[in-house]
């Protein structure tokens, strides 16, 4: 065998050649199954690139999706891209801002939630593990004990106001998608929406007997805080673009500081300088009346940041044109080298307009908030002027227009102060009656709102007034003046304003003058010699304070005068 296998050329296979080459063939094999079917095989790879491809593609259509809303808002200045289906209400709008969206139980305890974390519910029934009628809360600087401030999202809505008698009526809301006037499906009291129409407000004839239907369809007006008004130089307190909601404080603005206590070392300073520290009495300017920091010059001391939170000494003696710019500066866009304690960005701050006061109100009073016929309680609680505090947000009255309670500062500061936010009777001192709604709208102090006529006749106040001379603002509503007083059977500066609506003043005030509003809450319009509007009442005020209250002023420092601020999302 060997000779014949020489002889033709050819060698013969050893046994241990044969063993090796099996070998190498089952790595062969080994390797090319692993290339194959391993962790980084080709047909893992493959998957894994279909995966990314298909990835890719949602990506690119979620980018399409965007580029759509964009173009549609460039070209009709609408979108419902904000809008959540399942919840039928704008999203709270918090994406590069610095607010912490919060649930707050019904003791006040507060919990930041993450991603899409039920947090809020606007509807009349429980959805998922939050309960009903949940107004969507954020927390801006939450680290902060100081100035960690709470906000609350009003989303855009349409309304029906219908009045039953002088002091009460209905009110009717539906949520609309996006930036667009598109309802929801049906309204706060059920209704479908394919039975309504919606209009704007400057598309509504108003001459005190406002149109109620078209072609048998009852009308509902687009709220116009959340409309583009600056075609129509804002004549009803709209923006200058259309918002699918604000943020509004969620307390007055308070002082820094421990209760009972000064607390100037924890207070920091806002670029806004006093530009007056005098009251009047009459036509006497007083001397300078100190604040809970202290004494305080014109021209020379700095506005103290303030703070939107539960427990806190109302923020009073500020006249209406430093509230106006300290509120435009909370944002952080004019710190003129002072710290910003809020940690805010991509939002426009500024002192709340009528309309943002009427918003808020209009919502409390539908079946979204505490409900038609339900009056917000008052927040009756007053230090008396210890250490020049007459208020402190947060707390209410046994009943919704309960005289002043009293309190010592050291009460305060125990905790010991009865009837908190979160309690029962706390509940019904909020917009929802319940832990999740605006609070201190009625009572506490009166609170500047961006609103004015300009003065026909010299008085002390003119000294206020620079910053407003002009016409409408996005930041300040500008009143017709009729240079007749406020006197005669109405006040005539409000028939000469009755065309602007959802500010809670016309519409829910028989004449604009005494207690003839909603709740027989205080209505007392803008006259020459008090040119400058407040809200809500104070904590003494009892029967006519409330969230459908308004008061004329004459724009100086007071001890029972605050204010609070906006946010709306850049």
């Amino acid at each position: 065998m060997k000779n014949f296998l020489e002889r033709n050329g050819e060698k013969g296979i050893t046994l241990i050649a044969l063993v090796i080459t099996i070998i190498v063939l089952l790595i062969l094999a080994a390797v090319t199954i692993n290339l194959t079917l391993g962790e980084r095989g080709i047909f893992r790879v493959a998957q894994q690139a279909a995966k990314n491809y298909t990835n890719a593609q949602n990506r690119e259509l979620a980018k399409l999706d965007d580029l759509n809303y964009d173009i549609t808002y460039v070209t009709t200045g609408s979108s419902e891209k904000e809008w959540n289906e399942e919840k039928q209400v704008n999203e709270p709008q918090v994406e590069g801002t610095g607010l912490q969206p919060v649930t707050i139980a019904s003791n006040g305890n507060i919990t930041p939630v993450a991603g899409n974390t039920a947090w809020y519910n606007y509807q009349k029934t429980a959805n998922g593990t939050v309960a009903p009628k949940t107004w969507a809360n954020a927390i801006s600087n939450i680290d902060s004990e100081d100035y960690k401030s709470y906000w609350v999202w009003i989303p855009r809505f349409a309304y029906k106001l219908t009045k039953i008698t002088d002091t009460g009526g209905e009110i009717d809301i539906v949520f609309l998608k996006g930036t667009t006037d598109n309802p929801a499906s049906t309204t706060s009291s059920g209704k479908e929406t394919k039975n309504i129409v919606i209009k704007r407000a400057s598309d509504v004839s108003n001459d005190g007997a406002q149109t109620t239907q078209e072609n048998g369809k009852e009308i509902y007006i687009v709220h116009p805080a959340f409309t583009n008004e600056s075609s129509t130089n804002y004549a009803n307190g709209g923006w200058d673009r259309e918002i699918p909601g604000f943020w509004i404080a969620k307390f007055e603005a308070g002082y820094v500081g421990e209760a009972g206590t000064l607390g100037t070392d924890a207070a920091k300073n806002s670029p806004v300088v006093y530009t007056t520290t005098k009251s009047w009495n009459g036509s006497t300017e007083t001397e300078t009346q100190n604040n809970y920091y202290g004494e305080r010059s014109v021209d020379s001391t700095n506005v103290k940041w303030p703070t939107f939170q539960p427990f806190r000494p109302s923020f009073n003696y500020i006249g209406i044109s430093d509230a106006y710019e300290l509120c435009k500066a909370i944002d952080g866009s004019e710190n003129n080298g002072q710290e910003n304690p809020y940690k805010l960005s991509r939002v426009d701050s500024h002192l709340t307009k009528n309309s943002e006061w009427g918003a808020v109100a209009y919502l409390s009073y539908s079946d979204y908030g505490q409900g038609n016929a339900t009056e917000v309680t008052i927040n009756n609680r007053s230090a008396g002027g210890s250490n020049n505090v007459w208020a402190v947000t947060g707390y209410a009255g046994d009943t919704a227009k309960a005289t002043t309670a009293e309190f010592n500062l050291a009460d305060l500061t125990a905790g010991s102060v009865s009837n908190p936010w979160y309690s029962a009777n706390g509940d019904n001192a909020s917009t929802t009656g319940n832990t999740s709604g605006v609070y201190d709208m009625s009572g506490g102090l009166m609170e500047w709102t961006a609103g004015y006529i300009v003065p026909t006749v010299e008085g002390p106040y003119r000294i206020y007034h620079g910053k407003f001379e002009g016409s409408n603002t996005k930041y300040m509503s500008k009143y017709s003046n009729s240079d007749k007083g406020q006197f005669g059977p109405n006040n005539y500066n409000v028939d000469s304003n009755k065309k602007r609506l959802g500010e809670a003043i016309w519409e829910t005030s028989s004449s604009g003058k005494d207690n003839t509003g909603w709740f027989n809450d205080n209505s007392d319009f803008l006259a020459s010699d008090t040119p400058f509007m407040r809200r809500g009442g104070t904590y003494g005020n009892a029967a006519s304070a409330g969230i459908f209250a308004f008061n004329r002023f004459g724009g100086y420092c007071d001890w029972l005068t605050g204010f609070r601020a906006v946010l709306v999302y850049e």
